[in-house]
C-alpha cells in the first residue's frame, strides 16, 4: 500500500502523496505497461505508454480528502513516474479523463478520480497503486518507473485491497485446438500464488488448483480472468491461425507515444502504434502484423514484412 495509508483511517489513507517537485527537471522518456481498473471491474486502460516529464492541472473540485480541493494551478512532475504515465495516457485515451488531482497538501499531490471514477470524502474507497505487482509505499509522482514496468491503478472499494490477478497465455493459438492459460494472484507485498476457480474468457471450466485451464478458440480474442472480488486480470491478446506463420485476428495492443521525441518498440502481439508528434524512432519487427501511425515529425520506422505504416518519413523493411 502507499505510505499515505498511515496518515489517517478511511479515505485519508487514499492520498497518493507526492512531493511538489521543482520545475525544469528533465528525464528521458520510457515505455511501460499501464492498466487502470475501476471498482466495477471496468478496464479504463490496458496499453503500453511512453512517458516522461509531465504537467498536471490540479482540480478545485478534487475534495475527496475534504475542502478546499486543488488550487487549479499546474504542477510539474518529473518522470517517468507512476502518476505521470496516467497523465500521458489520458492525452489520447478519453476513458482516463478527467483526472481529478489535488495539491491541497503541503507534502504533495492526492488523486481523487480517474476518468470519472472517483471517491468522496468519508468513503472507504481509494486509488490503489501497484508497480510490478507490489503495492506502492510512496505516492505515484514520487515513484519512478523503468522500461517495461507494469503499473496498475485500481479504485479499491476499501482496505485492505483485493489481490491482483495476472493471466498468462500464448500470443498465437491454432484454431479449434485447446491451449493452456495460467492465472495467478499477487498480494499487496507481491507474493504470487495460483488461483483456483477463476473464470477465463473462452474456457469451458474454471482454473484448477494449479491455476490453469484450457481454452479453445476459433477467432482471435482478448482473454481476461475474473475471480470474485479480486482485481480483474490484464487482457491478453491471442491470435488464432491455421498455420504458425499467419494471424487472422484484427485485435491490436495499443502503444502510444508523446508529443516529444520517442523511442518505441513493438511487442509480440499485433500492435497499434500511435507515435504522435516528435522525431520518433519506431521498431515493430519480431512480432505479429502491426499498424503504425508515426504522426507529426521526422520519423523513422523499422517495420516487419507485413506491417503497415502511415505518416512515416522513412520506412525500413527487412
Amino acid at each position: 500500500m502507499p505510505f499515505s495509508r498511515t496518515l489517517a483511517p478511511g479515505a485519508v489513507c487514499l492520498a497518493i502523496a507526492a512531493l511538489l517537485l521543482p520545475t525544469g527537471a528533465t528525464a528521458a522518456s520510457t515505455t511501460a505497461q499501464l492498466r487502470v481498473v475501476n471498482t466495477t471491474g471496468t478496464t479504463l486502460a490496458d496499453q503500453s505508454q511512453v512517458t516522461g516529464d509531465v504537467s498536471i492541472k490540479t482540480d478545485p473540485g478534487a475534495t475527496c480528502f475534504g475542502p478546499p480541493g486543488g488550487s487549479g494551478n499546474t504542477v510539474n512532475v518529473p518522470g517517468p513516474s507512476a502518476l505521470g504515465i496516467v497523465k500521458d495516457a489520458s492525452d489520447t485515451n478519453a476513458a482516463l479523463r478527467p483526472l481529478s488531482i489535488t495539491d491541497q497538501f503541503s507534502f504533495g499531490l492526492g488523486i481523487c478520480g480517474i476518468g470519472g471514477s472517483a471517491f468522496n470524502q468519508g468513503d472507504s474507497a481509494f486509488w490503489y497503486l501497484k508497480v510490478n505487482h507490489v503495492g506502492a509505499q510512496v505516492g505515484g509522482d514520487q515513484l519512478p518507473i523503468k522500461a517495461n514496468d507494469e503499473v496498475l491503478w485500481y479504485l479499491s472499494p476499501g482496505f485492505p485491497p483485493p489481490s491482483e490477478l495476472q493471466l498468462v497465455a500464448p500470443p498465437v493459438a491454432q484454431s479449434g485446438k485447446p491451449f493452456t492459460v495460467r492465472v495467478s494472484a499477487f498480494s499487496d507485498s507481491g507474493q504470487k500464488s495460483p488461483v483456483a476457480g477463476a473464470l477465463v474468457t473462452g474456457a469451458q471450466s474454471p482454473t484448477g488448483a494449479d491455476g490453469t485451464t484450457a481454452v479453445t478458440l476459433t477467432q482471435g480474442v482478448a482473454l481476461q480472468a475474473l475471480h470474485g472480488a479480486d482485481i480483474p486480470s490484464n487482457k491478453e491478446i491471442v491470435c488464432v491461425v491455421s498455420a504458425p506463420k499467419g494471424c487472422s485476428t484484427s485485435l491490436q495492443h495499443k502503444i502510444v507515444g508523446t508529443k516529444g521525441r520517442d523511442r518505441i518498440r513493438g511487442t509480440k502481439s499485433p500492435d497499434s502504434v500511435k507515435a504522435r508528434a516528435g522525431d520518433d524512432k519506431i521498431n515493430t519487427r519480431g512480432g505479429l502484423t502491426d499498424a503504425v501511425n508515426c504522426g507529426r515529425g521526422k520519423d523513422i520506422a523499422k517495420l516487419g514484412a507485413t506491417d503497415t505504416a502511415v505518416h512515416c518519413e522513412k520506412v525500413i523493411r527487412p
